[in-house]
C-alpha cells in the first residue's frame, strides 16, 4: 500500500514525463511568439499576435510552469538538471547542416536530372559559401575566433605592441555582430604574434655551420664532426626548457631526446633523409635567442648532401636573413656564388662569414676578405662586407662583435617593418569598419539602396564562382595526388626514356641507384609542379576576381597574390629509401631502342617496381595531407575577404536592420560614439 497522497513509482514517472512534455510544448509556443525576432527567411506563422498580447501570453506560460513545479514538488520530485552542454548540441546540429549542404553538390543534384555546366559552377559556389559560414560558426564555438581572439589581443598589448585600435575594432565587431571582420583581425594578430627573425646559415658540406651555431649559442646541441652532415633544415629557438621536435612528411610530429636527435637530422644517422623528416626544431634557452631570433642550420650544398641541398633551396621562402659561411682556407667556389645569387633573387638580405679565421694571420685574413668581396662584386654586382669568425672559444670576440653589431640591429629593423605593415593593415581595417557603419546608416537615413539589383546579382555570382573554384581545389588536388601514387607505371616509363637516352649518349656504362633516384624525383616533381601550376592559376584568377569586387564596392581591403603564395609553402618532397644496385649497360647501345626499352622495363619491374610503388604511395599520402591542410588555409584566406564583401553588399542592398535600428531608436548602453571609437 502506498502512503496517503503518494503515487507509486510508475505513476510518478508518468507525472514527470507529462510535465516535461507540457514544458516542451510551452517552449514551442514561445518559439512561435518570438519567430519574428529570429530573422529566419522561412517563417512558418503569420505574426497576428501583437507585442502586448505576446507579453500577456508569456505571463500565462510562466504561471503554467510554476504550476508544473508545484505538481512535481507535491510528489517530492525535482526536474533533472541539464546534462547536455549547449555547445555540444549546437555542434551536432552544425554537423547535420554540413551533411545537408554536401547533398546540394552537383553530383548529388544530378539524381534529380542533368545540371548545366554554368549551373554546376555556381552551385559549387553556393555549397562552399554555405559551408564557409557554418565552419566559421563552428570555429567560433570552439573558440578559435571567440574569446581566444580577445585574449590574444590582450597578450599582444601586454607585450608592448600597439594593438589598442585593433582591440577596439574587435570589440565593435563583436558588439554589433560584424563577424566578417573577425578573420582579418585574427590574421593581423597572427602576424604580430610571429615576431621571430629567422636567420639561416648556408654553406658547403663540412664548412662548419653547426660548429659555428654551437659557438654562437655557447652550447653543443648540434651534432658536429666529419660525418654528421645536416640532412634537413634545423631551427633553434628560445624556450623555457631544452627540447627537440621533428616533423615527418606524413604530418606526424615527435618530441625526441637530444641523444636521439642526431639519428634523425644527420646524413650519417638518416642517410638520404630516408626517415622523411621535413622539419626539425631544437629549443635552446640561450640568451642570444631571447630576442626572438631563430637560427637555422641548413643542409650542406655540396655533392655529399644533394637531397639536403634541395631541402635548403626549398627552405628559402621562410628565411628573413641569410648567413653564407665560406671557408677562409679555400677559394670562393661556384656553389657559393650560386647561393648568393639565389638569395639575391629571393630578396633575402645576405651576410658573408669567413669561417676558421683562427687559421690565418691578420694580413692574410684581410687579403682573403678583400678578394672575396671583389669576386662577389664582379660576379653579382653586390657590395657585401666580409665578417671573419671562428668557432674556437678564444676567438669568441669575433662572433660576439658580429652578433651585436650586425644581427641585433637587423632584428630590430625587421620587427619595426613588421609592426609598420601591421599598422597599415589595422588602418585599412578601421576604414572598412567605418565604411560598413556609414553604408548602413546612410541606407536607413535616406531609405535608399546604393547598388542596383543587376549589379548586386553580378557581384554575388562572382563571389559564388570564386568560392566554388577555391573550395573544389582540395578535391582536385586529392584526386591528382591519389593518381600519382597509384600509377607507378608512368614513372617507370619515364625512367626507361631517360635511361635509353643515357645509353645512346654513351656517357656511362651503368645506371646507378643514384641515377634512378634523381630521375624518379625529377619525373614525380614534374607532375606535382603541373598540379601546383594549375592551382596557382586558379588562385591568381580568384584573387583578381576578389580585387575586382573590392574595387566595385569601393572597399579598402583587397587580397594580394603574395599573401596567397605564402600558403603554398612546404610542399612535401619525394625521398626514395633503400634503393641499391645498378644496371650495367656497357654493350646495350648496339641494340635497337625497342629492345633497350623492353630490357630496361623488365629489369626495373623486377628490381625497382615494388619499392617505387611503396614510396609513391607514402609520398601521395603526404601530398594529400598537405593539400588538405593548404586548402583549408587558402579557403580561410579568400573567405576572409569574400565575407566582408558579402556583408557590405548586404548593407548596400538595405537588408541589414540591426544598425538601422540603432539609428532610429538610439544606441544601447555602451555602443555610443562608434565613429569616435574606431
Amino acid at each position: 500500500m502506498q502512503p496517503s497522497g503518494q503515487m507509486n513509482e510508475a505513476q510518478q514517472r508518468r507525472l514527470s514525463v507529462t510535465c516535461r512534455h507540457i514544458d516542451k510544448l510551452l517552449e514551442e509556443i514561445e518559439n512561435v511568439l518570438h519567430e519574428g525576432a529570429s530573422k529566419s527567411p522561412f517563417p512558418r506563422h503569420v505574426p497576428d499576435v501583437t507585442p502586448a498580447r505576446g507579453r500577456v501570453l508569456e505571463d500565462h506560460i510562466r504561471r503554467v510552469r510554476e504550476q508544473l513545479l508545484r505538481a512535481l514538488a507535491w510528489q517530492n520530485l525535482r526536474p533533472n538538471p541539464p546534462s547536455i552542454p549547449a555547445t555540444r548540441s549546437i555542434l551536432s546540429h552544425l554537423a547535420f547542416i554540413d551533411i545537408a549542404i554536401e547533398e546540394l553538390k552537383p553530383n548529388y543534384m544530378r539524381g534529380s536530372g542533368s545540371v548545366a555546366e554554368g549551373v554546376a559552377e555556381e552551385l559549387n559556389g553556393v555549397v562552399h559559401e554555405l559551408r564557409s559560414v557554418v565552419q566559421a560558426m563552428e570555429r567560433y564555438i570552439r573558440q578559435e575566433f571567440g574569446a581566444d581572439l580577445e585574449s590574444r589581443l590582450k597578450r599582444l598589448e601586454q607585450a608592448g605592441h600597439g594593438v589598442g585600435l585593433l582591440r577596439t575594432i574587435e570589440e565593435i565587431a563583436t558588439r554589433h555582430g560584424l563577424v566578417e571582420f573577425r578573420p582579418r583581425i585574427a590574421s593581423i594578430a597572427s602576424r604580430l604574434e610571429d615576431q621571430n627573425l629567422e636567420v639561416a646559415v648556408f654553406g658547403g658540406v663540412n664548412s662548419g655551420k653547426s660548429s659555428l651555431l654551437n659557438a654562437v649559442l655557447r652550447t653543443n646541441v648540434l651534432p658536429v664532426g666529419v660525418n654528421p652532415i645536416t640532412a634537413v633544415p634545423t631551427r633553434l629557438r628560445y624556450p623555457e626548457t631544452i627540447q627537440a621536435t621533428v616533423a615527418f612528411a606524413s604530418g606526424r610530429e615527435e618530441t625526441v631526446s637530444l641523444d636521439a636527435f642526431p639519428s634523425l637530422i644527420t646524413e650519417e644517422g638518416n642517410p638520404g633523409n630516408e626517415r622523411n623528416v621535413v622539419r626539425a626544431l631544437i629549443e635552446v634557452p640561450s640568451s642570444r635567442l631571447r630576442q626572438r631570433i631563430v637560427l637555422v642550420d641548413t643542409p650542406g650544398l655540396g655533392s655529399l648532401a644533394r637531397r639536403g641541398a634541395q631541402e635548403t633551396m626549398a627552405y628559402l621562402p621562410s628565411c628573413d636573413v641569410a648567413l653564407l659561411l665560406i671557408d677562409s682556407t679555400a677559394a670562393l667556389n661556384d656553389e657559393d656564388i650560386a647561393t648568393l645569387r639565389l638569395l639575391d633573387e629571393a630578396g633575402i638580405p645576405a651576410l658573408v662569414l669567413l669561417s676558421k679565421a683562427d687559421l690565418l694571420e691578420q694580413d692574410d685574413l684581410d687579403r682573403v676578405s678583400r678578394y672575396i668581396a671583389k669576386q662577389v662584386q664582379q660576379e653579382l654586382n653586390l657590395k657585401l662586407k666580409i665578417h671573419p669568425v671562428s668557432a674556437i672559444p678564444r676567438y669568441a670576440s669575433l662572433l660576439d662583435r658580429f652578433f651585436d653589431r650586425e644581427l641585433l640591429p637587423r632584428f630590430e629593423q625587421g620587427r619595426n617593418l613588421r609592426d609598420a605593415s601591421a599598422a597599415r593593415k589595422i588602418g585599412a581595417l578601421r576604414e572598412s569598419v567605418i565604411a560598413a557603419f556609414e553604408t548602413s546608416l546612410d541606407q536607413v537615413r535616406h531609405g535608399r539602396g546604393a547598388v542596383s539589383a543587376e549589379r548586386a546579382n553580378n557581384i554575388e555570382a562572382e563571389l559564388r564562382q570564386i568560392a566554388g573554384e577555391i573550395g573544389e581545389q582540395g578535391a582536385i588536388l586529392d584526386h591528382a595526388f591519389y593518381g600519382l601514387a597509384e600509377r607507378p607505371e608512368q614513372i617507370l616509363q619515364k625512367l626507361v626514356e631517360m635511361a635509353t637516352a643515357r645509353i645512346h649518349s654513351g656517357q656511362s656504362g651503368a645506371i646507378t641507384a643514384h641515377d634512378l633516384a634523381e630521375w624518379t624525383t625529377e619525373a614525380v616533381q614534374t607532375q606535382v609542379d603541373s598540379c601546383l601550376a594549375r592551382m596557382r592559376l586558379t588562385i591568381v584568377e580568384s584573387i583578381e576576381g576578389l580585387q575586382k569586387v573590392g574595387a566595385d564596392l569601393a572597399w579598402s581591403e583587397v587580397p594580394s597574390s603574395e599573401e596567397a603564395e605564402e600558403i603554398l609553402r612546404d610542399v612535401p618532397r619525394l625521398e626514395l629509401r633503400g634503393l641499391t644496385g645498378e644496371i650495367r649497360i656497357s654493350h646495350w647501345k648496339w641494340l635497337g631502342r625497342r629492345a633497350i626499352g623492353f630490357s630496361l622495363m623488365r629489369r626495373l619491374r623486377a628490381n625497382f617496381a615494388d619499392l617505387l610503388r611503396d614510396e609513391l604511395h607514402r609520398y601521395g599520402q603526404a601530398l594529400r595531407f598537405w593539400g588538405e591542410h593548404m586548402t583549408r588555409r587558402l579557403t580561410a584566406f579568400t573567405n576572409s575577404y569574400a565575407e566582408a564583401y558579402r556583408a557590405q553588399l548586404t548593407r548596400l542592398r538595405g537588408e541589414l536592420s540591426e544598425i538601422g535600428s540603432l539609428a532610429k531608436h538610439g544606441s544601447p548602453p555602451g555602443s555610443a560614439g562608434v565613429a569616435v571609437e574606431v
